[in-house]
């Protein structure tokens, strides 16, 4: 049983997991590279900060959320409810394959503090994760996440800690699966009429949020990697032509962060074609919203990355934002035009799409180069 539970759940959870985990590979290998953080520099500052600590658990649960998400709720899963399994294999699966989400997690504190932290680390992980997701249906389970912050502000020893992820991690995991898919209390329905451009973009952005949670979190570490990266590289090398070291530095994060947003905003298209053509929606709309959606991750972190990089080195901060901004724009639109091209050809792959994104890439750079 465990195995039948580990095809039919273990797929999409491994899918995410890997992306997971490869995003967050390469500013890993950038910041933990010979010269640059260790892990027990890492873990003991987040055991003696409270606002480190804070910050970093944060992260990863914002970050390993959505696997989590697939593992309750995909596909397989309702066969599964129907069967009425018994609970301690299901519940045993489940762990097995919520651990393996973690493994980024296990890794930094096993490299930090030892086997007994990283234990520690993965079972309260779990347990924070998958009770946020059963207090947004029950309400008093709102009093296990205050005890989990709790814990985390006193932070016990590793062993105090371990022992009550092992108790709390099972309990919570049992009880995210049985109420995943009811619908949270928090729902918000609005329906208001609006403009066909705006309904498409803001019903493509949803689309993003709701079910391409891995592919917005790749995204974003891409580009927080090439603003890392950029920063690092302006303080280490200093040059007067700052913007040129910004459109080289970003074009690789811009594109790939547009490049993964493709696809579902394709798809959130397609589901909606026939009703747009009853609506007789103007093609010019439905391009627009598709464009502006792609655009919208990208040049954001673009944005961002030109206001944090001219402040800190006195730059125009205005100037760079706006610029970068449309050097975004520019790269969102050349990878969305690809991806539509490639949409309306009868043969089609993922490693065509990816070639054509490399090829933009590049031409980026070099048009970057010789600005």
């Amino acid at each position: 049983m465990l195995r039948a539970v580990c095809v039919t759940l273990g797929r999409p959870v491994s899918l995410h997991a890997l992306a997971l985990s490869v995003a967050l590979g390469i500013p890993s290998a950038i910041l933990f590279s010979a010269n640059g953080l260790r892990a027990r520099d890492v873990v003991a500052l987040s055991h003696h900060s409270l606002a480190m600590r804070s910050l970093l658990w944060a992260v990863w649960l914002l970050l390993s959320a959505p696997a989590l998400r697939v593992l309750l709720d995909a596909p397989g899963s309702r066969t599964l409810r129907a069967l009425r399994l018994p609970r301690g294999s299901l519940v045993t699966a489940l762990l097995a394959l919520a651990a393996l989400v973690q493994l980024p997690w296990a890794i930094l504190f096993a490299r930090g503090g030892g086997s007994l932290e990283a234990g520690a680390a993965v079972t309260l992980a779990i347990a924070l994760n998958a009770s946020l997701v059963v207090a947004l249906r029950r309400g008093r389970w709102l009093i296990a996440l205050a005890l989990g912050g709790l814990l985390l502000l006193w932070d016990p020893g590793a062993s105090v800690v371990a022992a009550c992820g092992a108790l709390w991690a099972p309990f919570a995991l049992d009880a995210a699966f049985r109420c995943a898919l009811e619908q949270r209390r928090t729902s918000l329905r609005l329906t208001r009429p609006t403009h066909p451009l705006l309904a498409l973009y803001v019903t493509h952005l949803l689309r993003l949020l709701r079910s391409a949670q891995a592919r917005l979190v790749i995204a974003c570490l891409s580009g927080v990697g090439g603003a890392t990266g950029l920063l690092f590289s302006l303080r280490n090398d200093p040059t007067e032509r700052v913007l040129q070291r910004a459109l080289s530095a970003l074009a690789l994060p811009l594109t790939l962060a547009a490049a993964v947003c493709v696809a579902p905003v394709l798809e959130s298209e397609l589901s909606l074609r026939v009703m747009l053509r009853s609506l007789r929606v103007p093609r010019s709309f439905s391009l627009g919203a598709f464009f502006l959606a792609i655009a919208t991750p990208s040049s954001a972190l673009a944005a961002s990355s030109g206001v944090a990089a001219g402040a800190a080195y006195h730059a125009s901060t205005s100037g760079l934002g706006v610029t970068l901004f449309g050097w975004a724009v520019i790269l969102s639109c050349a990878v969305g035009i690809w991806g539509r091209f490639l949409e309306s050809r009868a043969r089609r792959s993922a490693g065509t799409f990816a070639a054509g994104v490399t090829l933009i890439a590049a031409l980026a750079l070099l048009l970057a180069f010789s600005w």
